[in-house]
């Protein structure tokens, strides 16, 4: 089993229940609904399918609802018979109109009829991920007049990013808040935000969902020059990141985006949050069966950096080898995976997280004896998900058996690197946790009859934050009942 996490964006080529249950097979541990496409009704069919799928599968699989923000796209666009959308040519002008109108004959409009505002004279317009790239030459205020300097096709709804431009746009759309509002209906685990500039951003939407009772936890898409000046403050008020390197790239130079890339896990490394890296990966593989080197180089050293998670959009959602595309991207895990295996640590990990204390000092302690013993795995009592995160931070050479009670913190769990949640119910006391691992991770054949684990937990099963117990194991060994004989047990840890 691979330890850095996939998630996979659903669409259309993977609409039906026995291709998602094949997804979960290959690896896929979280399910990405892209709000920028389809209906809450179409999301909702596919939930459902999700759901069914994951009820046969072996493991918790999570839900990510990916908020559109406010990204402006281009109206209707006329389609020139057989071209495809409305050519354009490098040195024509195109007329950007603030009324919304059918795009033809050199002339647009957009969904965002204030831009004509903030555009000025001498900014770039850069359309469908900058293929197509424009300079403002003229403005009033009915419209813009732009110039064409990399020519191509204009289509209907492509996406428009402004580099030079300072959008007055809210960070939090109208339909996003509906779509926030659904994802709590629906009880997905994990949101995130796209477009973030800023932490108060994310403390808008955090407002929200806490009126509306709920603990979904919130992922800041990084794709903004202003994100990435305000990267500390925005980690500190998200529960992880997604490095979109797609808008980033054309709204910043592209060659910053690996130096942003290593940064931000790096950053989050620290933080002790996860992180996902996303855009492009194996973009190839939409149209054919097998990716080009440099995509399999981009998933290796994304993997090299420390990332929790590598995430595919259009390979699944819209291409016509999802499954065997994460097939690739898995045993491309694997492979890079078995290289870091064979690497000494140079130095412990380094975290300087505000919580938890407790956890992180145990996380740290645990590190070191799995440096030192000969162990097998790691098994940790993590009924809300922190502690593992904080575990999965410290990068074990060994998997980490995640346990909880509780469904959503298990699905949330798929996305930490390493962790392998498992549903438990909460034990009586601390041997009985021990009684059950042991018979878990030998009947799993995680583990077998000789071989040493650890097992930490709280003398509170329930509350966050409490762990302080830690015992090395011996599978197969006998288990005192009962709560009484805990000094027992903590001789024979002594013993090793």
């Amino acid at each position: 089993m691979i330890r850095t996490k996939i998630v996979a964006t659903m669409g259309p080529a993977v609409a039906e229940v026995a291709t998602l249950l094949e997804l979960f097979r290959a690896g896929v541990d979280i399910c990405r609904l892209n709000f920028s496409h389809g209906t809450l009704d179409d999301h909702l069919l596919m939930l459902r399918k999700i759901r069914e799928a994951a009820a046969m599968h072996d493991q918790p699989v999570g839900i990510l609802g990916d908020l559109c923000g406010p990204k402006i796209r281009l109206g209707k666009v006329i389609e020139v018979e057989g071209k495809g959308g409305m050519p354009i040519e490098v040195g024509d002008e195109l007329t950007l109109q603030r009324a919304p109108i059918d795009g033809a004959n050199g002339v647009v409009s957009t969904i965002f009829p204030q831009m004509v505002d903030d555009v000025q004279i001498g900014h770039r317009v850069l359309i469908e991920d900058g293929l197509l790239r424009f300079i403002c030459i003229e403005k009033n205020y009915n419209h813009l007049v732009l110039k064409c300097t990399d020519g191509g096709v204009l289509k209907s709804a492509k996406g428009i990013n402004l580099p030079d431009t300072v959008v007055n746009t809210p960070a939090i759309t109208e339909k996003d808040w509906r779509d926030a509002d659904w994802a709590v209906e629906n009880d997905l685990d994990y949101l995130a935000l796209s477009f973030v500039r800023s932490a108060e951003d994310l403390s808008l939407l955090r407002q929200h969902l806490v009126n509306k009772v709920s603990d979904i936890h919130l992922i800041a898409k990084i794709e903004k020059p202003e994100a990435v000046r305000n990267i500390d403050a925005i980690i500190d008020n998200c529960d992880g990141l997604m490095v979109a390197r797609g808008d980033l790239g054309v709204e910043m130079d592209v060659a910053q985006v690996p130096i942003i890339q290593k940064d931000l896990i790096r950053r989050c490394q620290l933080a002790g949050k996860p992180v996902i890296v996303a855009t492009q990966m194996l973009q190839s593989m939409i149209e054919e069966s097998s990716p080009t080197r440099a995509e399999v180089s981009d998933v290796a050293n994304a993997i090299f950096d420390g990332t929790d998670a590598v995430m595919l959009s259009g390979e699944t959602s819209v291409g016509k080898f999802p499954v065997q595309t994460v097939r690739t991207m898995a045993h491309i895990a694997e492979i890079t995976e078995a290289y870091l295996a064979t690497i000494p640590p140079k130095a412990e990990p380094q975290l300087t997280i505000k919580t938890l204390p407790l956890s992180a000092a145990m996380a740290k302690g645990v590190w070191q004896i799995v440096q030192d013993m000969e162990l097998k795995l790691v098994c940790v009592w993590s009924q809300t998900g922190s502690t593992a995160r904080l575990f999965s931070k410290y990068r074990m050479s060994v998997p980490i058996v995640a346990l909880s009670s509780d469904h959503r913190a298990l699905r949330r769990m798929a996305l930490h690197y390493g962790v392998i949640p498992q549903e438990m119910p909460p034990p009586e006391h601390f041997n009985g946790l021990i009684a059950w691992v042991d018979n878990f991770v030998r009947g799993k054949k995680m583990a077998k009859t000789g071989d040493r684990i650890v097992i930490v937990a709280g003398l509170s099963m329930t509350a966050p934050g409490t762990v302080n117990n830690l015992v090395i194991q011996t599978v197969g060994e006998e288990v005192p009942k009962g709560d009484k004989d805990f000094p027992r047990l903590a001789h024979r840890m002594e013993r090793g």
